[in-house]
């Protein structure tokens, strides 16, 4: 019975390795679109992105962009702080023609930079739309690929996106059309992979390059010239993926896109800061809005400059006078001097002996841990010992207060002679 269970399973196993040896029909394809530069998945853009050192063949000339324009130091002490950009004599972009002759006038000192956005979605904010043009205005390039764009961007730059068709079930191949420059004809470029049909509308008349269409004739890829610099938008960033680029000869796509921009550039721009922003996530800030009007600006100001100078005031220090009080006098001296005279009137030497007898004995008691209920001549001998003291004062001592228990009455110059040899005895102990 063992014997067959083993044979079953080597059957088994030897139908699911032939299984998994048979070639499949149908390749399997990750669907999950990242657009990330390090992603080598078909929907990722690592061939995008390592293919701008052989199109820009300078080391360290690409960099990673991970802040917001707005906060990004290393544009903003350089293009995008600037304060005294010219105010664009013409919006639209000029003729082919004339670019040249727009270069020309560029300072030749300048180095452009190349700013490349690829991400799902582009929602800039008010500042870093201000920013952005700013800096393409200045004769930098700019070129962003998302899927969809934020309304103030667009209205911007006088253009409107709108949706031909968006199927990501699609397995037959998806064409497009493009081109390096208007001189140019178009190429057809297709893959077997996602479609999506948007397109951009001008809702005014501008001048605008068309350097990409979708399947109908729509413009999905323009270029629109700012002063001295370009900005490029590209409605479907699925033509920058590995699956587009890496299908038959669409490489030349990300050519022929590139060719039409200048061929150097002192540093190139790949943004990672959009591809992460949240569209849905509300841009709303109270103090933002307290920010952006400058009454309120000024207001919020002069509420803090109040409150700062009441918390200043405040700090002075606040409490009455503390008078000054006379310092304590020591009365045990005279507390004693008190008792000792009530004593001299009433003459009760007798009671005064017996207390210093009593304090003596309390005294032995807690410092050697002596009983005082035991022969004297025992406790004499007992207490030397401990105290160091003579025997026959302690003797003597014991006598007198045996020799008060007996008589009872006790003279002046007898209650002095027991002082004395209790003080005697504190004097002499170790």
């Amino acid at each position: 019975m063992r014997k067959n269970k083993i044979e079953i399973a080597l059957l088994l196993l030897v139908i699911s390795l032939i299984a998994g040896c048979l070639s499949s029909d149908e390749k399997y394809i990750n669907p999950r679109i990242s657009l990330w530069y390090k992603d080598k998945i078909p929907y990722g853009t690592w061939f995008a992105y390592n293919s701008l050192e052989r199109f820009y063949p300078l080391p360290g000339i690409v960099s990673l962009q991970k802040t917001s324009p707005e906060n990004a130091a290393n544009f903003q002490s350089y293009y995008w702080v600037k304060s005294d950009y010219e105010e664009p004599v013409q919006e639209d972009s000029i003729p082919d023609e004339a670019v040249e002759t727009d270069e020309q006038q560029v300072d030749e000192s300048f180095e452009q930079e190349l700013y490349l956005v690829v991400s799902p979605q582009f929602y800039p904010n008010e500042k870093e739309i201000e920013k952005l043009l700013g800096y393409v205005g200045y004769g930098n390039h700019l070129v962003i690929a998302a899927f969809d764009f934020s309304n103030d961007f667009l209205d911007t730059l006088n253009l409107k996106l709108e949706v031909e068709e968006i199927n990501f079930k699609k397995k037959d191949s998806v064409v497009f059309l493009g081109r390096p420059s208007n001189d140019k004809p178009f190429s057809t470029y297709g893959y077997p992979g996602f479609g999506i049909g948007q397109f951009f509308v001008s809702s005014e008349s501008i001048e605008w390059q068309i350097l990409g269409k979708t399947q109908n004739g729509n413009p999905n890829i323009i270029r629109i010239r700012k002063d001295s610099g370009t900005i490029t938008l590209l409605a479907n960033p699925l033509q920058l993926t590995n699956f587009f680029l890496l299908h038959k000869n669409n490489h030349q796509f990300w050519s022929n896109l590139l060719a039409g921009l200048p061929d150097s550039y002192s540093t190139i721009w790949w943004d990672e800061y959009y591809r992460h922003a949240d569209p849905n996530q509300s841009s709303f800030s109270s103090l933002g809005v307290l920010m952006k009007y400058p009454s309120l600006r000024w207001a919020l100001y002069t509420t803090l400059i109040m409150l700062g100078l009441l918390l200043i005031s405040e700090l002075k220090r606040r409490r009455k006078v503390i008078p000054i009080l006379p310092a304590l006098e020591n009365s045990s001296l005279d507390f004693v001097k008190t008792i000792g005279r009530l004593y001299y009137q009433h003459k009760d030497n007798q009671d005064l002996a017996k207390k210093m007898e009593s304090h003596f004995r309390e005294f032995i008691r807690n410092q050697y841990n002596i009983t005082s209920n035991q022969p004297d001549s025992v406790l004499a001998a007992q207490l030397s010992l401990k105290s160091g003291v003579e025997e026959g004062i302690i003797k003597s001592l014991l006598n007198e207060f045996k020799l008060i228990d007996e008589h009872g009455a006790v003279s002046d110059d007898e209650l002095l002679h027991i002082n004395e040899l209790i003080e005697n005895f504190y004097i002499k102990r170790s």
